[in-house]
């Protein structure tokens, strides 16, 4: 009896470390949306401020779940009342549930996202990519944080550019770039921070928005832009974005199933741990 619940009691305490852990991650989110300009390159109808809000609130709302199932746990623990820990067992049975449902979404979201995914950047990249003002601009941005924080260029390659609308306009206006700036190797090229801890603080409470994306400093301009393959190499990035961008997505989403899946398992723990010691303070009164 003791060392049951002790054991319930100590396996909470982990939930409630799950649970803080959770709400730890989508506060860090809605700080850091930065994901978002990523998440922009799969889901075309959201903007990345939508989606990684979505994500952001769903992880808040989840741990704060948690946090309560935790709270069940620990006074089912304490004070043996068998009402409370049926509460507690119903609980963790509709979280895991829960659990399974949202990993198996996020595995099949994952797989349909990543199903056509290259034609889909191509045509957007060809058509939409820093067209005019009235075209795709939040993919223009997202596609340019890419090729920044990856060190690549356009979808498949640098030629990638050639023909494309974003190309035309620039024959006409006589800039004649053979690629964006975000494809050059950059002056602030070693600072990758934008997700750091210092960088997300600096931005909360001192209003510093690093977006070195946006306003690109190449370390060699003219040598980025050369037609010439050996005039532009080791000043502009060659290998296209397509890999780097699909497996940081399948990463991000094998992360978050992985965690359902061992909350899930580590809940299941919890549930046998409630059950016997429910069946031990039920064979007690009947003696």
């Amino acid at each position: 009896m003791k060392y049951l619940k002790v054991t319930l009691f100590v396996f909470n305490l982990l939930i409630w470390l799950a649970g803080c852990s959770l709400m730890f991650l989508g506060t860090w989110l809605l700080m850091e949306p930065s994901k978002g300009h990523l998440l922009n390159l799969f889901l075309p109808n959201l903007t990345p401020h939508e989606t990684i809000h979505l994500i952001a609130y769903s992880l808040l709302g989840l741990g704060l779940t948690v946090l309560t199932v935790g709270f069940f746990g620990c006074r089912a623990a304490l004070h043996e009342n068998q009402c409370i820990l049926a509460v507690y067992m119903s609980m963790q049975i509709a979280l895991i549930i829960t659990e399974l449902i949202t990993a198996a979404i996020m595995g099949l979201m994952t797989f349909r996202i990543l199903s056509g995914l290259e034609e889909r950047l191509a045509s957007r990249l060809a058509d939409h990519y820093g067209h005019d003002p009235t075209s795709d601009i939040p993919f223009s941005h997202s596609l340019d944080f890419a090729q920044y924080k990856f060190n690549c260029c356009g979808i498949h390659g640098d030629n990638d550019y050639n023909g494309t609308a974003w190309w035309r306009d620039g024959q006409i206006s006589g800039s004649k770039r053979q690629v964006p700036l975000t494809c050059c190797v950059l002056k602030d090229d070693e600072v990758k921070n934008t997700g750091s801890p210092m960088s997300v603080i600096s931005r909360v409470f001192y209003q510093n928005s690093e977006t070195p994306w946006l306003h690109p400093q190449p370390k060699d301009m003219a040598a980025c832009q050369v037609e010439d393959e050996e005039g532009h190499d080791g000043y502009r990035h060659k290998q296209g974005c397509l890999d780097k961008v699909s497996n940081w997505l399948e990463f991000e989403s094998f992360t978050l199933v992985f965690l359902g899946m061992s909350m899930a398992g580590i809940q299941t723990f919890g549930i046998i741990t409630s059950a016997f010691l429910c069946r031990t303070i039920r064979d007690m009164r009947t003696e």
